[in-house]
């Protein structure tokens, strides 16, 4: 039920047809009076576009006040139309151009945090609603503004079913206002009072308080008042007695219907469903979804209307209108040029794309063949004869005896490889032990200051991994030791193999550097991962401890 929304427009309405006058007094400023006039023909559509207009103008002749009063009159319009967090937005706005120490801006103020109450309560923020309230009291300029505050503010600790917070309020304010002079308003605070505390204690006798509110509301032709007292009644007869409670749910209805809230009719609509026969039932559903689509569509065509004028102020803060009759010359001859400039610039553009794109592929087609070649035999340089000459080097630097004719053998066998560099299979020799291999390997980059420690290599684990991939492993092997040795300062070397889950799996750690958070997967690293992958490998690079290098590698075996 919008009853505080609606006695917030009559504020409004107040606000905007006489504070225009003896507040912020009359404009020169055309938009500013053609938004009243269409305000008071209630055409907010218009009234809108034209508030928006003259905000601009002033912002471009720096008057605040009346900036922030253009804003605040746009944001109750969105707020009328449904567009409550549009509205919020919009009253939030307008609270940096409105000068809380000047007394005569006190209504506009009063009247925009009113407005951000309202819209935050029909969003359901009671609590941050309440605040806005209480902001709105401190600029209020006369008691039926501080009473319409106190009110939706105790309805908002209704909400929150905070009933005696609601309640203490609603009885202050029946102890201010004066019966004779402000019927409407004593009939609003009686009827409320006897529904909260029906609320707070259902067996509360509310029937004769509301009665009377809405007898009063009767006296006084109040359609809003009664639009209230007919919803309030039937809530407090749904369980106590179903055919009074279903004929004030039919009064509301009609009475929502001759005020035109579509919001009360749904509400009315949405209790009948409930307390009617089947049959009936069925045909106020069926008005139900109908209204509330209909209402759906029509505000969110409003929310996309409101935001699109908005956008384009925004975007255009000058007064096109003027500067269409000052600079339409210029700006013809500047479109030419432009259109001229923009026409060459585009031929030349096209004209370069299309000579690069056809000399990319001719020499794309050229090329391709010797890259190809070329990053072939540059990876086998990089993996068979550089780590053969850098295991040569770690194992020199690390023995402490130097075997000459050792070292002029593995000299040769790099040379070898290096000499038939374009033969496939470079990296190990069959008649040699793999175990001896590795180990071979591995104790060639052992010395004072780095300990390798390696578990698992037996002859029983490689007896039935392929040649192929123990060629891969060797080389793989090589390059992280390599790796190690040039770039972590590891004192430590860790390295496990085991078969788990017909998997051939290889755990290589060390305590150095590490990689860093980003792996940087360069030469040595990406020629590792190509190997691995090649082989129908997998490679896990732990990321998440903090010191040193781990990597998993596993390898599918066959089924034996």
């Amino acid at each position: 039920m919008k009853l505080n929304y609606y006695l917030f427009a009559l504020l409004f309405i107040s606000i905007s047809c006489t504070k225009k006058e003896a507040v912020l007094k009359k404009s020169d400023n055309k938009f500013y009076d053609k938004a009243y006039e269409f305000l008071e023909k209630k055409e907010k559509d218009s009234a809108f576009i034209y508030f928006n207009l003259a905000k601009n103008a002033f912002l471009k002749d720096n008057d605040s006040a009346r900036t922030g009063n253009c804003i605040v009159n746009m944001a109750v319009i969105q707020a009328e139309n449904g567009d409550y967090f549009g509205s919020q937005e919009t009253s939030l706005d307008a609270i940096q151009y409105l000068n809380v120490h000047e007394e005569k801006l006190h209504p506009v103020i009063y009247s925009n945090y009113n407005n951000l109450g309202i819209v935050t309560k029909n969003l359901k923020e009671y609590k941050r609603a309440i605040g806005f309230f209480d902001d709105a009291i401190k600029y209020s300029t006369s008691p039926i503004e501080i009473t319409t505050c106190l009110n939706n503010k105790a309805n908002c600790f209704r909400h929150l079913k905070k009933y005696d917070k609601a309640i203490t309020i609603y009885k202050a304010v029946f102890k201010n206002i004066d019966p004779q002079n402000d019927k409407k308003g004593y009939a609003r605070v009686v009827d409320n009072l006897a529904y909260v505390k029906f609320l707070q204690n259902p067996a509360y006798q509310a029937e004769t308080e509301m009665n009377l509110a809405l007898q009063i509301r009767e006296k006084e032709n109040d359609l809003w008042g009664q639009n209230a007292s007919q919803a309030h009644l039937s809530d407090y007869f749904s369980e106590k007695n179903a055919a009074k409670s279903l004929f004030h749910a039919q009064q509301m209805y009609e009475i929502a219907k001759k005020i035109d809230s579509p919001d009360d009719e749904i509400e009315a609509l949405q209790k009948l469903v409930k307390l009617e026969n089947l049959e009936n039932s069925k045909k106020y559903y069926s008005l139900y979804v109908s209204l509330n689509d209909s209402l759906t569509t029509v505000r969110n065509k409003a929310k996309n209307q409101f935001a699109l004028i908005q956008y384009e102020s925004e975007k255009n803060r000058v007064d096109f209108l003027d500067a269409k009759a000052q600079n339409i010359e210029k700006s013809y001859q500047v479109f030419k040029r432009n259109i001229a400039l923009g026409i060459s610039l585009l031929v030349l553009i096209l004209a370069v794309f299309w000579y690069q794109k056809r000399k990319k592929r001719l020499q794309q087609e050229k090329d391709f063949e010797v890259k190809s070649t070329v990053l072939k035999y540059s990876k086998k340089v990089h993996d068979v004869v550089s780590n053969g000459i850098y295991q040569v080097m770690s194992e020199i630097e690390n023995s402490s005896e130097l075997d000459k004719n050792g070292l002029l053998n593995k000299l040769e066998v790099v040379y070898e490889k290096s000499r038939d560099i374009s033969y496939e299979n470079l990296t190990g020799n069959p008649a040699i032990d793999f175990k001896l291999q590795i180990s071979n390997l591995v104790k060639s980059f052992s010395s004072k200051s780095v300990k390798p420690i390696m578990i698992g290599n037996e002859e029983e684990l490689w007896a039935d991994i392929p040649q192929n991939l123990k060629n891969e492993i060797s080389v793989i092997l090589q390059e992280l030791l390599v790796n190690t040795k040039k770039h972590s300062k590891a004192k430590k070397i860790f390295l496990k193999f085991e078969i788990i889950a017909n998997h051939l799996q290889i755990d290589y750690s060390d305590d150095g550097i590490g990689l860093g958070k980003t792996i940087q997967k360069k030469n040595g690293l990406q020629n590792v991962e190509t190997r691995i992958f090649s082989q129908k490998g997998n490679l896990i690079f732990d990321e998440i401890i903090e010191k040193g290098t781990k990597i998993t590698i596993s390898f599918p075996l066959k089924n034996g």
